[in-house]
């Protein structure tokens, strides 16, 4: 019995070892504070899902490495259960889920063209279900056009400026991602993972800001291609 647990003792430790290793390299040069790479780690929002297991794990650590009794013997021993839940742990931050797998691909997303009509727009948008649309043009993403970026328009031109005809790129600033007066859009790399842009969708929220869309682009900004676009509802249904 006494092997077995001195096994998983090591067994523990060496697991330890490694996510902290992992985490070395995630947080290489982007460390926020002189502490351990693992209380980073759980300030960050992606360990959101395996962040209590891990503070557990971290405080048994700790026991076992700077703790002894009498004897010079561990104080505590960590179980089977808790050594496999060390190795999910691991396994979570090896491979961690990116946002860009939960979006709506870029090669599915209904984009519009500022020479577009938008009542066509607007009844397509209507059959497939769509609240928002990205337009672009040769230079990439130039706004989005939702019923919040119609209503401004209107707004600020008034319903005589409605009419059959109405092009997309008619609407000018209130199809204008930058203006955060009416709806918010956010901009992520292809590295962000899922659990950051809930984050983000979330603080907005807590903000009385109103997220509409996060877009993946290739290198974060609206000035590269769209990898992926997600809702509050993307990042919603596959919270933990």
């Amino acid at each position: 019995m006494e092997g077995r647990e001195d096994l998983r003792s090591e067994q523990f430790l060496k697991l330890f070892r490694m996510l902290e290793g992992l985490l070395e390299k995630r947080y290489a040069g982007k460390r926020t504070s002189s502490g351990s790479v693992v209380m980073e780690y759980l300030r960050d929002a992606d360990s959101a899902p395996v962040r209590t297991d891990l503070d557990m794990c971290r405080e048994i650590r700790n026991l076992l490495s700077h703790n002894a009794d009498d004897d010079g013997e561990p104080v505590v021993e960590p179980s089977e259960a808790v050594v496999d839940m060390l190795r999910c742990i691991v396994d979570y931050v090896q491979r961690p889920r990116l946002a860009v797998d939960y979006g709506t691909p870029g090669e599915k997303i209904l984009f519009a063209h500022p020479n577009d009509e938008a009542l066509g727009v607007m009844r397509h948008m209507m059959r497939m279900g769509y609240s928002h649309v990205p337009v672009r043009d040769r230079s990439g993403l130039v706004g989005v056009f939702s019923s919040g970026s119609l209503m401004r328009y209107v707004g600020e031109e008034g319903f005589e400026a409605l009419h059959d005809s109405l092009r997309i790129g008619e609407l000018k600033n209130a199809l204008d991602i930058s203006d955060e007066r009416s709806e918010k859009y956010l901009f992520f790399d292809p590295g962000a993972t899922l659990n950051a842009v809930r984050e983000a969708f979330e603080k907005k929220r807590d903000r009385n800001s109103r997220v509409a869309v996060a877009f993946i682009t290739e290198d974060g900004t609206q000035h590269t291609p769209v990898l992926a676009m997600l809702t509050p509802w993307d990042v919603i249904k596959d919270a933990q």
